[in-house]
């Protein structure tokens, strides 16, 4: 999952960098660069945030299914020991 992450931010980070080129070349006043790099900024700041709540959330699913199985597990381990 890890590997996967960091892929997905490199990703990001370059259509982010790519954005910001294209937007600094094409011709137009500054005022509207700068709001258009603005606007490109808090987009990808908003996906981001997506991406971390749906890492949290898979985390937190596989939180609790480990510890299912650990409960699981672990009276299966005590009823074995009172036979």
């Amino acid at each position: 999952m890890s590997d996967r992450g960091g892929e997905v931010w490199a990703f990001f980070a370059g259509a982010f960098i790519g954005a910001v080129a294209a937007i600094l070349f094409a011709p137009a006043k500054g005022s509207e660069t700068r709001a258009k790099i603005r606007q490109a900024a808090e987009d990808a700041y908003a996906k981001g945030e997506q991406l971390v709540e749906s890492g949290r959330a898979e985390a937190d699913k596989l939180i609790s299914k480990g510890r299912e199985k650990l409960e699981t597990f672990a009276q299966k381990c005590e009823e074995k020991a009172v036979q």
